[in-house]
């Protein structure tokens, strides 16, 4: 059986957020992505051992 999970990437937790000098949007450069936790949690249920 194939089964597809949908993963988003976010700005790591550990990394302290800037937000630009104009304060229109988060500052993006050099940031640290990662997994969303939740999406992490998912890919381990289906990729972990059949019950």
């Amino acid at each position: 059986m194939k089964i597809l999970v949908a993963v988003k990437r976010v700005i790591d937790y550990n990394v302290k957020i800037r937000v630009k000098a104009d304060h229109s949007d988060v500052d993006l450069t050099n940031v640290k992505m990662a997994m969303n936790p939740f999406c992490e949690i998912a890919v381990t249920c289906c990729r972990g051992s059949p019950r």
